[in-house]
């Protein structure tokens, strides 16, 4: 499966719900709709924030994004590849 890199230059949040499909390195396949969470160190606004979106029932993060630079979108170490199939 190819990576069209859709997901590089939108902000995370408006990736939730998108049905998409991803290649690990070891090549499982994992299909389904993302889901966003947002972290941060502290409660204020301004402090940094750790966005990720992955798939439901898997603990590894598909995207990571520090400080809601959405240019700063990166697809985890551990997948080859992620499209949107639907």
């Amino acid at each position: 499966m190819k990576d069209n890199e859709f997901w590089r230059d939108i902000p995370p949040i408006d990736l939730t719900g998108r049905r998409c499909r991803a290649v690990t390195e070891h090549g499982t396949v994992i299909e389904g709709r993302l889901e966003y969470t947002l972290s941060r160190v502290t409660q204020f606004p301004d402090e940094p924030a750790l966005e990720q979106l992955s798939f439901a029932d898997v603990l590894q993060p598909v995207i990571l994004n520090l400080n809601g630079d959405h240019v700063g979108n990166r697809l985890c170490t551990c997948y080859r590849s992620l499209e949107e199939v639907g």
